[in-house]
């Protein structure tokens, strides 16, 4: 979160206070809910590997509560990132929720996620806010083409993947004229992709036709479905279609363009050991990159690329808090006395949002009320430069 010392004009410092603001986590309240932010077309959210068990809020005992983790989807969802930006020299947008199930369900609706709580109540709200931003803001960058992938791993015999578009197993066994009528495209959490995919190709199609994307992980060595390879999931499978985040972080939502699926890992050879979870990352991205280029014609080389083996030459260990703030709030910053250092705020265009001087107490206080947003804040001392990136609530 620092910057090392640079000369030059201050238009240089938002140059490379802005290309350096992927990859940084925001930590919404406890850490429970944790956002790393991105600069490519994709969004990960990993609502059930936590294991945080605070005393502070009780056990999930309402609406049947399921209290099963899906082992290393956290780890899991981690090589994912390492696997891309050796691809693309670029991340994908993930946020994680570290609470244990038992605590959260954030998968579910805010009544059944959290039943009833006010601190697990906050963490789901912070963890659907990350998601929102997420895409949003990758939106905005991709005009619009951006994947979401909901991660979990499942349980079940069969060792494959389910891609979960929201459409039940049984109705995945219906022939291409009914899954491509306006009633079953209407279900589909890629119903935006079937109306702008560059091919032309069919909801069935982009379901299990040869440029699925679960026909491509097919290819890859991890059965998938539906694919080519495997049509439907067939009769007492216990598939899993997609549930919350699915059905209202993407394009089965009025308004929203994203598409998107849940994607259900199997633990042997996906999840199991870190060596085939980095294989397995290997694959998902490289299917991922070219899935979205082929469908999309999304050029991955325009995102701003991460600098990679660059030494830290920070001396100090400074740090600001919090990084989820309030539109009009006060920062605390903590390793250094920076007591009457003028401090600037700029959204991610480099337009100065406030100006001011640090306060007794290494207190940074706002006189703006700051719309939701990412912002970097900027510190000038007189023998180095600091910036922190923000999200404002």
């Amino acid at each position: 979160m620092i910057l090392p010392n640079i000369s030059g004009s201050l238009s240089l410092l938002f140059f490379i206070a802005i290309q350096s603001l992927c990859g940084q986590t925001i930590e919404g309240a406890n850490g429970y809910i944790s956002y790393q932010t991105g600069n490519l077309p994709i969004v990960i959210s990993v609502p059930h590997g936590g294991s945080l068990s605070p005393p502070s809020i009780p056990n999930r005992t309402c609406n049947d509560a399921v209290y099963a983790t899906d082992a290393f989807t956290i780890e899991l969802a981690e090589e994912i990132n390492l696997s891309l930006i050796a691809l693309t020299g670029c991340q994908p947008h993930i946020i994680y929720c570290h609470l244990a199930r038992t605590k959260l369900d954030a998968n579910r609706n805010l009544q059944a996620g959290a039943c009833g709580n006010p601190e697990a109540a906050e963490a789901w709200e912070t963890f659907h806010a990350f998601i929102e931003t997420a895409q949003e803001t990758a939106r905005g960058i991709y005009n619009n083409q951006v994947f979401y992938i909901d991660l979990h791993g499942h349980g079940n015999a069969a060792q494959r993947l389910e891609l979960g578009y929201l459409l039940y197993d049984d109705e995945l066994e219906e022939t291409d004229e009914v899954l491509n009528s306006p009633v079953f495209v209407g279900y589909s959490s890629i119903q935006n992709l079937v109306s702008t995919n560059v091919n032309i190709l069919s909801h069935s199609e982009l379901l299990r036709g040869p440029e699925a994307f679960g026909t491509r992980m097919g290819e890859a060595g991890y059965p998938s479905v539906p694919s080519q390879q495997i049509p439907f999931p067939g009769t007492n499978s216990n598939y899993f279609s997609g549930g919350y985040n699915t059905v209202n972080h993407t394009s089965y939502q009025i308004g929203n363009p994203v598409n998107g699926l849940q994607m259900e890992c199997n633990f042997t050879n996906v999840r199991d050991t870190p060596a085939n979870r980095k294989t397995f990352a290997d694959s998902l991205a490289t299917v991922l990159i070219d899935y979205l280029a082929y469908h999309q014609n999304i050029d991955f080389s325009s995102c701003q690329q991460i600098p990679v083996g660059q030494e830290n030459t920070t001396k100090l260990p400074v740090r600001l808090y919090p990084t989820l703030a309030p539109p009009s709030g006060k920062f605390q910053l903590d390793g250094a006395e920076f007591q009457g250092v003028p401090f600037f705020v700029y959204d991610i265009s480099g337009k100065l949002l406030e100006k001011g001087f640090v306060s007794e107490g290494n207190i940074i206080g706002l006189q703006t009320i700051i719309a939701k947003q990412f912002a970097v804040v900027v510190l000038e001392s007189s023998y180095q430069k600091f910036r922190f990136k923000v999200l404002f609530e």
